[in-house]
């Protein structure tokens, strides 16, 4: 499934980048509306295409939170095709759930229970395989080949969204380390640290979800000469105490790492 990941993640930035999370959620939502529609009209064709979007658009919510999802598999096939699509309903809806506490206006539980957005995407990714199953369509075989069509043409489809995940910052940092971690936008050279802070919306983001959703750090790629503070970078980004910025030097680049504590 990580290879899989890594093919749909090229296909995206081919294609221009990964909509907003609030964007991919609703278009995860209208695809799932639209298997609905397929079943209701029995519609073989558009099935298969509908599943295949669920399937992609999940997987992307799962690269831009840095997620390793697991390989999921179709079921026995005893379960009615009905109740199938009630729990990928379900699923998708608990996707919201989450997301909607990241990015929306529902506030972030302190309860809230780390790991719930991989498996409520892993669940969703269950169900679209058994309704895959039971309509006798191979989906990672379609998958395949969807993604060599897409890569051999539309470049640049979409416009470009600036995401964390696909920042040359973090780019450059996991060649070097693995985990899950976000980046910033560039700095600029003499750059003062707290007006970067400002400009840097992905950094307010991170400290929000990073200790529910596991995220290992955010990653800065220091500019030549540095970003300039009268005191601490703590400070500068005005981070809460239980985060800390740590240098990190890996081949010809100098990296700010912003991370829990601990």
């Amino acid at each position: 499934m990580k290879e899989l990941q890594r093919r749909i993640d090229q296909m995206i930035i081919h294609l221009g980048g990964y909509w907003r999370p609030l964007s991919g959620l609703a278009r995860l939502l209208e695809e799932v509306g639209e298997v609905g529609g397929a079943l209701y009209a029995n519609d073989q064709s558009a099935l298969r295409e509908e599943l295949m979007d669920v399937f992609v658009i999940s997987t992307c919510l799962a690269n831009q939170y840095a997620i390793t999802l697991q390989r999921q598999e179709a079921g026995n096939g005893q379960e009615a095709q009905d109740k199938t699509y009630y729990r990928l309903v379900r699923e998708a809806g608990e996707v919201g759930r989450i997301l909607n506490a990241y990015e929306g206006d529902k506030k972030l539980k302190a309860s809230a229970t780390p790991g719930s957005l991989q498996r409520h995407i892993e669940a969703v990714q269950r169900a679209v395989l058994d309704l895959a199953s039971q309509n006798d369509f191979d989906l990672y075989a379609a998958i395949g080949s969807l993604i060599e069509d897409k890569s051999s043409r539309d470049f640049g489809r979409f416009d470009h969204t600036p995401d964390p995940i696909t920042e040359a910052s973090v780019r450059a940092y996991v060649a070097y380390v693995e985990g899950r971690y976000w980046g910033g936008v560039a700095a600029k050279p003499f750059e003062e640290a707290s007006r970067y802070r400002e400009r840097e919306g992905h950094l307010t983001r991170f400290l929000k979800i990073a200790e529910v959703e596991g995220l290992d750090g955010f990653v800065i790629r220091q500019p030549e000469p540095p970003l300039q503070t009268n005191g601490s970078l703590t400070a500068a980004f005005q981070l809460p105490d239980s985060f800390v910025v740590e240098t990190e030097r890996h081949g010809a680049d100098s990296f700010l790492i912003v991370r829990k504590q601990g």
